[in-house]
């Protein structure tokens, strides 16, 4: 083991815990927040909540296995921990992606023209589809627990080769690395213009209303997250596409910057709190009000209000004054 490889081994034990924390309380924050009145309206919300529960659940299995491997201890070396690893491990962070797409496609359609898209834009769709991709997913997934198998003379857990696996392997790369990526930016462009385009037609109009102002905001926020995942995610994409493809990239050295990029595309999982806080006034204010040490400003001012009338009640002076 070279020492750049150990020392990125050293950083995940102190690295992996401080994801693992942020990705249940940010996660489940979004959760709850998205899951009030004002913002789960929105077909939008629903693929957020899903992105939200697959990061938790990619997290909740990857971290803690990074965290161990720091210690050389690896408890998915052994028949079945081989298999299942890299299948749930891999298809809660496809879904993950997956939910951004479709929230991407989902803004195309809402900031659409056309009847046929801006009909799509549903909240029945929306579970629709999450359903429909969480079932279609796993079973596409299913080669991963037959493609990897326990080595017990080396004590590794190794990948079979032949045609048919280098052909799903490239399918997965397709779809992981290509596919979703260019389908975001593709989407991402698309509403950026149909939003430039109504703006043009109908003027300031287009923002006036509740409702429209939380369509724009929730806009904002994938279109803001979408760019982040986009930065954090690719590098480690082409360098997983090294290692599945040139099996001779698999060195130490290279195992090391592998390891520093995962790091990297962790932060994934846990950005988008931080994220909707900065780009969605509608977030904050939802945000602000389930904080037990803050309290709602309408609340407030009722209050105030009923404390000047049973003041004016029970006061005669004020009420001559008044009168």
């Amino acid at each position: 083991m070279s020492q750049l490889l150990r020392t990125v081994l050293q950083i995940n034990i102190y690295v992996q815990p401080v994801y693992l924390s942020l990705s249940i309380i940010t996660n489940s924050l979004n959760i709850c927040i998205l899951s009030s009145r004002t913002l789960r309206s929105s077909p939008c919300t629903h693929y957020f909540i899903a992105n939200a529960i697959f990061n938790i659940i990619y997290t909740s299995l990857s971290c803690p296995i990074n965290f161990a491997r720091g210690f050389s201890i690896d408890w998915t070396i052994n028949p079945i921990g081989c298999k299942m690893q890299m299948y749930f491990t891999f298809l809660s962070a496809f879904l993950a992606n997956v939910m951004l797409v479709t929230a991407s496609f989902d803004r195309y359609c809402s900031s659409s023209q056309l009847q046929r898209l801006s009909s799509q834009s549903k909240i029945r769709t929306a579970r629709i589809i999450i359903i429909i991709n969480t079932i279609s997913i796993s079973i596409y997934m299913i080669p991963m627990l037959l493609m990897y198998y326990f080595k017990e003379s080396t004590g590794t857990c190794l990948q079979i080769t032949n045609v048919l696996i280098n052909i799903y392997v490239f399918s997965q790369v397709a779809f992981y690395y290509i596919a979703i990526p260019v389908s975001m930016i593709v989407f991402g462009i698309l509403t950026i213009s149909n939003t430039k385009k109504q703006i043009a037609r109908v003027g300031a109009n287009v923002t006036s209303g509740r409702g429209r102002r939380t369509e724009n905001q929730l806009t904002r926020m994938l279109l803001l997250q979408v760019t982040v995942h986009l930065v954090l995610t690719i590098p480690f994409g082409v360098m997983y596409s090294m290692n599945a493809f040139n099996p001779s990239t698999k060195t130490t050295y290279m195992q090391a910057i592998r390891n520093l990029l995962l790091m990297c595309k962790g932060c994934d999982y846990f950005s988008s709190f931080f994220l909707y806080i900065l780009s969605g006034s509608a977030y904050r204010k939802e945000f602000m009000r389930i904080l037990p040490f803050i309290k709602p400003r309408n609340q407030t001012t009722f209050e105030l209000t009923n404390l000047r009338i049973g003041t004016t009640q029970h006061n005669p002076i004020m009420t001559n004054i008044s009168h």
